[in-house]
């Protein structure tokens, strides 16, 4: 699958769809999800590509598009100009996205098991508000590293990954996450794990995992004061 139609995934799997070729229209209400004014995906050294909010006006959207392919990725002054004399409180994320090899679905992890949301260990860890289910290493009967999609359809899911900070940097994060993956991937699913740029711990994660990069993008969001 190319970089676009995954990047449409994850834009679907946020509670979004792509409308007449570059608008975003909410479809769905997902937590701590809200419409950005603007999402800005690097999908490729060259292939740059810009989505709007369809309640922005024509006119906006055109002085915004015309910005585009001059923009020196990640920058997006030129952009911030435009919009800030009607949403004068912006802010904006820079994320990167990965995919997993599909070998992954070949292997297995040594001390993952699987975890209903309700059990009492994932409760105390604190991912009992998620949907599906936790894949988790415990130690004398506590959970101290799990996994489990942040956000899941039917075609992909997107990680959320934690370890105890006493069980860091001894490869546990690597065995619940891949075990998740093993999951999505049998389940002819596309799992997805993305992080801020500031991120340098999930970074780390990432380059460990020997992950697919598929697209960098740019989110840019009215604050609400």
């Amino acid at each position: 699958m190319n970089p676009l139609d995954l990047f449409h995934l994850q834009v679907r799997l946020e509670g979004r769809e792509v409308v007449h070729g570059s608008l975003l229209r909410q479809v769905e209400v997902v937590p701590d999800e809200e419409m950005p004014l603007m999402v800005i995906a690097l999908l490729s050294p060259r292939e740059l590509v810009a989505y709007y909010d369809e309640a922005l006006s024509p006119e906006l959207r055109n002085s915004l598009s015309r910005q585009i392919h001059s923009l020196n990725f990640p920058s997006v002054d030129p952009l911030i100009e435009v919009l800030q004399p009607q949403y004068p409180y912006l802010e904006t994320g820079h994320f990167k996205t990965y995919t997993f090899p599909e070998h992954y679905k070949d292997f297995t992890f040594d001390e993952v098991n699987r975890f209903p949301k309700t059990d009492p260990k994932v409760q105390a860890f604190g991912f009992g508000d998620f949907a599906g289910e936790v894949y988790a290493i415990e130690k004398n009967g506590k959970i101290i590293s799990a996994c489990v999609s942040t956000r899941e359809n039917g075609f992909c899911g997107e990680a959320w990954v934690y370890t105890d900070i006493a069980y860091r940097n001894q490869g546990f994060a690597q065995k619940v996450v891949g075990a998740w993956s093993n999951e999505l991937i049998s389940a002819g699913k596309i799992p997805f794990y993305s992080y801020k740029v500031q991120n340098k711990a999930s970074a780390n994660l990432a380059s460990r995992l020997g992950l697919q990069p598929v697209f960098e993008e740019i989110v840019i969001s009215y604050v609400h004061v």
